[in-house]
């Protein structure tokens, strides 16, 4: 079977509608069966995560168009019409009659002739509309599904945020993030990298003294000699400021729990420097074999990785303990689309439990003046203040200290933690409480 990209994408968006895997991975198996070159999965990758994204609103559209529900429409014609429609009204690139013609083509491979016409009508009428009404998506934009985000979410940030906030929020998350770089600043500059990148076809500027921000040509990254000697890491700014809210230095020693797939590590076992350690682990061994793969890219070997649950397991008392703990993940949305998707309500609850018995069990391990940093890339009170304050209740020899001046004073909230928010500072929603022990 010859696949292309829009094929291709349609295996993966039917494979992720069918369960509740990670949309990651179903697209990593999906490429590991079929010999495609990196352009083809490149275009696919894009097309599933546009989809995922935009899901509720494509089938507000196809609804509209078709005047047929969702409910109504057969699981592999919804996602076909997808896939068409995101090309037809979201993608500018794309021209109207390649749109039509590839969704056509696959319901052809996919359906029966029936299928295939009720493909071809509803494109070509959304076609029509679109060309015979300027405003016609106004009278939808009122609907809670234009948003593209779960009920109940939507409810959550309607009440912590103004209805101005909660718009951008949406916005946001409904357009796809830029990506970041790290480099090692104790061997470039950040300008002598961002010379070479453009040189070499990549766009991009300058975020800070150690990030990059790319806007074109991210394939063409991972090419690079600088990616891969390690000179780069791809990091998201604010997971860096995570790890300077530690404030350790060199030659410490730092914990690192719920570590993997080890972005922060990595960047720990830069600033610790080569007779410093980091104690990696994490409950997940699939992720820490991912962890020790760039380990080699990097060829940071101060780093040592365990198989541990956080929640039980024992540990040396350390100086410095990093935290980043498994949670809804709601300020990643913009950059993991699927997670609106699985999350539940329910989750928000369940994972604050796990969060606090993670923390009340490494802070036993935290030494006497010692330090404790206990981060999330949540959104959710419950999950960041909320556990924060659990902790602080039956642990009074803990305490909220300042975190260091490297970490941008924009980024710090009312009481003295990391909090940022996507749509105000351009990066990932994270969250991280420095504390200290008496």
């Amino acid at each position: 079977m010859k696949l292309d990209a829009r094929l291709l994408a349609f295996i993966i968006l039917s494979r992720f509608q069918k369960n509740s895997i990670k949309i990651d991975q179903i697209i990593n198996s999906t490429f590991s069966k079929f010999q495609v070159d990196n352009r083809i999965k490149g275009r696919a990758k894009a097309i599933v995560n546009e989809v995922v994204r935009l899901r509720d609103r494509l089938d507000l559209m196809i609804e509209y168009a078709s005047k047929r529900k969702k409910i109504h429409i057969k699981n592999k014609t919804i996602n076909i019409l997808r896939i068409g429609f995101y090309e037809l009204v979201i993608d500018d690139k794309v021209p109207d009659y390649a749109a039509v013609n590839s969704a056509v083509n696959i319901a052809g491979k996919e359906l029966n002739r029936r299928g295939k016409g009720f493909i071809n009508a509803v494109l070509r009428r959304m076609i029509f509309i679109i060309k015979n009404d300027r405003n016609w998506y106004k009278s939808l934009e009122k609907k809670g599904a234009w948003h593209s985000i779960p009920n109940w979410l939507q409810a959550r940030w309607r009440s912590n945020y103004n209805e101005s906030e909660f718009i951008k929020m949406v916005n946001c998350f409904n357009t796809p993030p830029p990506n970041f770089i790290r480099i090692d600043d104790k061997k470039n500059t950040v300008s002598d990298i961002e010379k070479a990148l453009k040189n070499q076809g990549v766009s991009c500027d300058i975020f800070s003294r150690r990030f990059i921000r790319i806007f074109e040509g991210y394939t063409k990254l991972l090419k690079t000699s600088l990616f891969r000697d390690g000179m780069i890491s791809i990091q998201n700014p604010a997971s860096a400021s995570v790890v300077d809210c530690l404030g350790a230095g060199p030659d410490d020693s730092v914990l690192d729990v719920c570590a993997a797939p080890g972005t922060k590590s990595l960047y720990l076992a830069n600033i610790v420097g080569e007779n410093g350690k980091i104690f990696a682990s994490d409950i997940d061994n699939s992720r820490i074999l991912k962890a020790k793969a760039d380990v080699k890219r990097h060829r940071k070997y101060n780093i040592k990785w365990e198989q541990k649950d956080a929640s039980k397991a024992e540990y040396e008392m350390s100086n410095f303990i990093l935290i980043d703990a498994p949670c809804t993940g709601t300020g990643i949305i913009r950059r993991k689309p699927d997670i609106r998707w699985r999350r539940k309500s329910s989750d928000i609850k369940l994972m604050s439990k796990i969060q606090l018995k993670i923390l009340n069990n490494c802070s036993k391990f935290v030494n006497r003046s010692g330090t404790l940093v206990y981060a999330t890339c949540s959104l959710e009170p419950e999950e960041n203040w909320g556990v924060v304050e659990e902790f602080l209740k039956t642990n009074k020899d803990f305490s909220i200290d300042t975190v260091p001046s490297t970490v941008p004073q924009l980024w710090i909230d009312s009481r003295g933690a990391l909090s940022t928010i996507p749509f105000e500072h351009g990066v990932d929603g994270l969250f991280a409480a420095k504390m200290v022990r008496a």
